[in-house]
Order: C-alpha cells, then structure tokens, then sequence
C-alpha cells in the first residue's frame, strides 16, 4: 500500500505592533497539538514536530 506523505510549511513573517515580550508565533503550539492528537486517534504520524532555521 502506499503511503502518503505531507508536509506542511509556513513562512514567519514579522509581526507588526506586538506589544514588548509578546510571542507572535503562539499557534504553532496549537498546530502541533493538533497533529499530536490526530497521530493518537488514527495511523498518522508526525515525523517532525518543527524546526527553526537559522536565527529567524
């Protein structure tokens, strides 16, 4: 059978108007959440959890 596989990519842009220490990227972690409790009801896996490149 064959497998599928997909990946998911989105660009970080900088944020306008972000108070002081705020993090503009908070839904990434509901993303992650998401796909973790999609691979424990069904046969889908995550293989990467994300990544940071570079110093962005």
């Amino acid at each position: 059978m064959p497998i599928m596989v997909v990946g998911i990519y989105v660009p970080l842009l900088p944020t306008r108007d972000l108070r002081d220490g705020s993090y503009p990227y908070s839904w990434i972690e509901e993303g992650e959440d998401f796909l973790s409790n999609l691979g424990d009801q069904s046969d889908v896996e995550v293989f990467d959890e994300g990544e940071e490149a570079g110093n962005i």
